[in-house]
Parts: structure tokens; C-alpha cells; sequence
């Protein structure tokens, strides 16, 4: 059914009847360009009854519900038979310094919440960008800086507002968490927590949140920084410089990217590889530590065509990554979990990645990011009766090997080199990963198997979850491929 055949959506909110001759992208406001088509109809809840009462709509008039937070999900199609649900409206963040945890709107981005909790002396866990909405992070699992401090973001999810529409009875609205009295919405939460897409509308979740006083940093929020940018022909070291770190102890990160050089940078589009790693904690304490053996020494400075220590204030974070926030072109994320990663296979990752991007000046916005984490609060969350049950299934692997192919122009040909490009990425990253391999369900492909992400228990789980609370499909998730 075309939007001009569809009966009246009577709400005070704004709905719009998109024109199948519209630029999708003057509807839907998406961070890449891809699997995105005129939706039937755009509507923007003021509040939740405007929610239920689009549900309800999509419902009668057999359309998939698509919920839009921070628009950063290239694998979630709009289709022509999409109600596209804009949750931008919802915004509101409420601390409750006494209970030490903040309760967010669906539409609070990233960016938004880490500005808000700062100004009073608080931080949250959060991804590697200011630009992606918090829920859907959470939905995924959320990798972000503070995982060797906090865990994942899903781990500190205290509950969750959310709007379903079971086969028996109209939509309604549930508080869920771990605590809930009943099974039935305990298993929900848990979904929610790793593997969320497509379960229901989340109007708003309860988070932990920290005080910044207690990471001791210098200054009050510097952040302890060091980093050194390798040119190619040194690849290698700045391989055997990052696999040294591992594994990482402490509240520290690492990353390794795997990208050209951008155009404020000596030889613009060159390839390099970037090392970067924080300690959240006085910089004496960092440079006490084992990392800082390595990245302190003489070889790393020798080797590196730039290295630099400094502090990053707190609300700067993310500062590095805004340019990768651009909205537009194509872009294809993947991303796999690792016990580990060797000299070899980060080579060879290089290469590929030159290769694929050698004389392609389209795609020099791609990258490679290799990040890692100390394990031991994820694995001690993991074994609490509060988050045992959640969906983070790869709490026992340290390094995330993450894909994006970034495409200004686009197009079918590209789109699906681009595909097979991120898959043979994921594949020299696994080679030697002992037993199976676990995507990263925040960089889902498209269309996704569920196997991929998660072992068979879960996705038998996830099936009857999903069964359960959306029995009609109404909400679209992975398990449903294109449509």
C-alpha cells in the first residue's frame, strides 16, 4: 500500500505521507545512505500515547516499524512499507546523584548525554562517537572507552521503558530490568541488553552513572593520551607495538587504526597506522604502568613518524573521531570479537585495506579500528546474577576488530564490493581465533545470520523473546532480513 492509499494518522505530533518521488533523505535522517527508501510515513511521538497510537497504525494498515534514535544503523532497511518512528523529540536526561544512575529519552544521542553528566560531575559509559544514539548503542552491547573500567554499556543498563504489542491485547508500556517480578519481562530486558533490535519502542532506560572525582585524573579530567601515527613501512612495528600491549591491565584502553593519513596530515591519503591508548587515572599511575614500558620507549618513538603524550580533557573523548560522524555517501560496518590478534594478521590487514583503497580517493574516509580492553569487570558482571543472562556473549575476548567502509558517491557496484570486502576483512582477523567466531552485533551486516553473533542457545532465546513480545513482526530486527 503506497503512503497516498494509506487512511489518516489523527495525532498532534508531526506525521508526514512521504511522496514516493521524495529524496528519501529530505525523510529519513541517516548517518549512511544505504539499504534507505521513502517510507510510507514519518511520525515524530511528542509523547508515548503518540507512540502506542503509531504502533497501532502500522499495525492495522500492515506496515514494519522502524525506531530512529541516532540514525547510525546502516543495516536496518526503510522500505517503502516502513513506519519510520522518529524518536528525536525524546530527550530528556534526569540524574539521580543520590542513586548514582541517569534516566534518558530514546532519542538522547551520545554526544548529549556525556555533555549533561559532565556539567555536574558525572560521566556514563558510552561508544567511540558522539553522534550515535544511546539506546541503540546498548542494543548492540555498546563497545566505548570505558570497558575495562565499567564493562559494556549493556552492562550497566538498570531498566528500560519500553512500548510492545503482544498478540493478545493492545500496545503497552512495561518497566523491565533484572529485578522484574515476572519471567517473562526479565527475559526481555536481558535481550534488550546485547540483542535489542526490533523488540519494541525503548522511550526511555535507566543507566549508571560515575562520578569524574573518582578517576583521580589530572586536573580534575584530563585523560592520559599517547599516541604515535606509523607510515606504512613500518606497519609492522606498529603491529608488534600494539600486540605487545595485550592483554591490557588496569583501567586502560588501547586502539590500533588502520586508515590514510586525513588532509591536516603530512602526505594526505597515505596509508598509516595510528596507535592510541588512555589511562583513565593520574598519569603517574599510567606511566607506571606495563603498557607505558612500550609505549614510552625508545623503539615506539623511533619508529613512529609522530608520537605525542597529552591529556584529553573528558569532554573532548571523542573530539578525534567528529569527522567520521558526517552524514551521507555509503557506508558498510563489520565487526568481529578476538581472544587475541598477531603481528601477522594485522599485517595482513594493512595490505588488504591498501589495496582496496589504493587510487580510490572515494574511499578514503575507510577504515580499520583494533581496540582492546582489560577483560576483568566485563567477566565479573558477566557472572552476576543481575547481568548473567544478558546478551553479551564474548565477555572472555579482549580485541574487536571493526570494519568501515565509507563511500562519498555510492551506488550498487560499490556497495557490493564494499560487502565483500568487510567480509574477507573478518575473515584474515579470525584465521587463528581459536573456536568460533562472534560478530560485534552493534556493526550487524546485512542481511544478518544471527549465528554470526550469537551461539545457538541465544538465538533460540532470542526467537522465543521475540515471538513472545512482537508475535506479529510488527518491529523490524535482523532475524527478518531485507524487509
Amino acid at each position: 500500500m503506497s503512503s497516498s492509499q494509506l487512511p489518516p494518522l489523527s495525532l498532534t505530533c508531526e506525521v508526514k505521507f512521504p511522496s514516493k518521488d521524495d529524496n528519501p533523505q529530505d525523510h529519513v535522517v541517516r548517518w549512511s545512505g544505504i539499504h534507505v527508501s521513502v517510507p510510507a510515513v514519518v511520525v515524530i511521538p511528542e509523547s508515548e500515547s503518540d507512540v502506542v497510537a503509531a504502533i497501532v497504525y502500522a499495525k492495522d494498515n500492515s506496515l514494519r516499524v522502524v525506531v530512529a534514535g541516532g540514525g547510525h544503523a546502516p543495516f536496518i532497511p526503510v522500505t517503502a512499507k516502513t513506519l519510520y518512528l522518529d524518536l528525536r523529540r525524546f530527550k530528556s536526561i534526569v540524574l539521580d546523584e543520590g542513586a548514582s544512575t541517569v534516566t534518558i529519552g530514546g532519542g538522547v544521542l551520545t554526544g548529549e548525554l556525556h555533555t549533561y553528566l559532565l556539567e555536574r560531575g558525572f560521566y556514563a559509559t558510552l561508544p567511540n562517537s558522539s553522534a550515535v544514539g544511546v539506546v541503540g548503542a546498548v542494543l548492540g552491547v555498546g563497545n566505548g572507552p570505558f570497558n575495562s573500567l565499567h564493562g559494556f554499556m549493556a552492562d550497566n543498563v538498570e531498566s528500560v521503558r519500553i512500548v510492545t504489542l503482544p498478540k493478545e491485547g493492545a500496545a503497552a508500556s512495561h518497566d523491565i530490568s533484572h529485578s522484574s517480578t515476572g519471567a517473562d519481562e526479565r527475559s526481555l530486558f536481558a535481550a534488550v541488553c546485547g540483542a535489542g533490535h526490533g523488540l519494541g519502542v525503548i522511550v526511555s532506560m535507566t543507566l549508571r552513572a560515575y562520578k569524574v572525582a573518582d578517576l583521580r585524573l589530572d586536573g580534575g579530567d584530563q585523560v592520559w593520551n599517547r599516541r604515535g601515527v606509523f607510515p606504512a613501512p613500518v606497519i609492522r612495528d606498529a603491529a608488534r607495538a600494539f600486540v605487545s600491549l595485550l592483554p591490557l591491565t588496569g583501567p586502560a584502553n588501547a586502539t590500533l587504526l588502520i586508515a590514510r593519513s586525513p588532509p591536516n596530515m603530512p602526505r594526505p591519503g597515505s596509508p598509516i597506522a595510528m596507535l592510541v591508548a588512555a589511562h583513565f587515572g593520574p598519569s603517574a599511575e599510567a606511566e607506571a604502568s606495563p603498557a607505558a614500558k612500550i609505549l614510552l620507549g625508545e623503539d615506539f618513538a623511533a619508529k613512529a613518524a609522530v608520537s605525542v603524550t597529552e591529556g584529553v580533557p573528558l569532554a573532548k573523548l571523542n573530539a578525534s573521531t567528529e569527522p567520521f560522524n558526517a552524514v551521507g555517501g555509503s557506508k558498510i560496518l563489520s565487526g568481529t570479537y578476538l581472544h587475541s590478534i598477531n603481528e601477522d594478521v594485522i599485517v595482513s590487514l594493512f595490505e588488504r585495506f591498501v589495496a582496496f583503497t589504493n587510487e580510490r580517493p572515494d574511499l578514503w574516509n575507510t577504515y580499520i579500528a583494533i581496540p582492546t580492553w582489560n577483560t576483568t569487570k566485563s567477566l565479573q558482571l558477566g557472572a552476576s546474577p543481575e547481568r548473567k543472562d544478558n546478551f553479551h556473549v564474548a565477555r572472555d575476548r579482549n580485541v574487536l576488530v571493526l570494519s568501515a567502509v565509507w563511500s562519498k558517491t555510492g551506488g550498487a557496484d560499490i556497495e557490493s564490493e564494499s560487502s565483500t570486502y568487510s567480509a574477507e576483512i573478518q575473515e584474515i582477523a579470525g584465521r587463528d581465533e581459536s573456536g568460533p567466531l562472534i560478530g560485534f552485533a552493534n556493526n550487524l551486516a546485512f542481511p544478518a545470520k544471527l549465528a554470526d553473533y550469537y551461539p545457538a542457545d541465544k538465538v533460540d532465546e532470542l526467537a522465543r523473546v521475540k515471538t513472545q513480545w512482537d508475535p506479529n513482526g510488527l518491529f523490524w530486527s535482523p532475524s527478518m532480513g531485507v524487509e
